[in-house]
């Protein structure tokens, strides 16, 4: 019998391993286990980038002719 986990809190896989290990002596086998920790990249808010372009020349048209340059 097989039992796949998926566990997204880091302390909740912590606890269930060593849970997990102190059933080994009773014929559990751990065949594998990943321990994944990679991280989301930091989500920056919309709101942060209001007024960035205040006070430049910024439009479609202006965008254009500096591109066709």
């Amino acid at each position: 019998m097989t039992i796949t986990l998926n566990i997204q809190n880091e302390q909740l896989f912590d606890k269930l391993l060593w849970l997990l290990n102190r059933f080994t002596n009773e014929g559990l086998e751990i065949i594998t286990y990943r321990k994944i920790t990679a991280k989301e990249p930091k989500k920056t808010p919309l709101s942060e980038f209001s007024g960035m372009w205040e006070g430049r020349d910024i439009s479609q048209e202006s965008i254009r002719e500096k591109a066709w340059k």
